[in-house]
């Protein structure tokens, strides 16, 4: 498990539309640097994003910014170029890649972005121990949301997953958070807003036309829309209240959207009891 406090209960995607057009450089910049000043440590990217363009935003926002302050999780596994590739060799050469579009000399988390169960083996995994002895990386993870799941937390060796965490989630899915904490593992939540309501509008910037166009595609690949389960206010409280999650992610190009999750997350944590 990573210490308990080595990042934010909230944390904040430089993904989706901070990968390309949904958000220019400086947008994505004065947020990340909001957030900052929110309290908000744990930042997560990855290659797949804008083919590295999410890593490089992030690398320029931080640069300034006194490396112990934050806590950068990336991804390997799905590259810049969008091959999706988890032998030990591809994933050591997207880590040399990550680390110089983020402007470090290491990461302090690194997930394996949706390996299949029988692509975690002994010779990735001892790759990745080597990266950690070498300093290229602090802690080891898996993101994804099924059986790569249950495959590591049985192998024992991992410090994070990175997974779902919403009340859509089925029983067999909240059973497998709570064995990965109760295993030791932190758990970081994603997708947290899944199935919110969202109160129709204009679109009236980058960011609206990009989350609109993400919608449309949703519709003409005709997934099935289930029943929404409240308000992204409401998502997110449920999210933080439940035992699965040891902090969760959320994705936003308005500083007003940004603003209200950090001072819902310091609500809820005011209300608890301290040690």
């Amino acid at each position: 498990m990573i210490d308990a406090d080595g990042f934010s209960r909230l944390g904040f995607g430089v993904t989706g539309p901070h990968a390309g057009l949904g958000a220019g450089r400086g947008a994505t910049t004065r947020l990340i640097h909001q957030a900052i000043d929110l309290g908000v440590t744990l930042f997560d990217t990855g290659p797949a994003y804008g083919r590295g363009e999410a890593e490089r935003r992030l690398g320029a926002a931080l640069k300034t910014v006194p490396r112990a302050k934050v806590f950068v999780a990336t991804k390997a596994g799905v590259h810049a170029g969008g091959h999706r590739d988890l032998s030990a060799g591809a994933v050591e050469m997207s880590l040399r890649d990550s680390l110089k579009r983020l402007q470090r000399d290491h990461v302090d988390l690194l997930l394996l972005h949706g390996p299949a169960p029988d692509e975690l083996t002994d010779k990735l995994i001892r790759r990745l121990q080597a990266f950690r002895d070498r300093g290229m990386i602090r802690h080891i993870g898996v993101c994804g949301r099924g059986g790569e799941l249950d495959r590591a937390i049985e192998l024992g060796v991992f410090d994070a997953l990175m997974a779902p965490v919403n009340a859509r989630l089925t029983e067999a899915e909240r059973q497998r958070l709570e064995q990965a904490r109760a295993a030791g593992l932190s758990v970081i939540g994603i997708e947290t807003m899944a199935g919110a309501s969202q109160a129709p509008s204009v679109p009236g910037s980058r960011g609206d036309l990009w989350y609109l166009a993400q919608r449309v595609k949703q519709r003409l690949q005709r997934h099935p829309v289930a029943p929404t389960t409240g308000s992204p206010a409401d998502s997110l409280r449920w999210a933080l209240s439940q035992p699965y999650a040891n902090s969760v992610m959320c994705l936003t190009t308005k500083p007003s959207h940004l603003a209200a999750n950090a001072a819902l997350v310091a609500a809820l944590e005011a209300k608890q009891p301290t040690s």
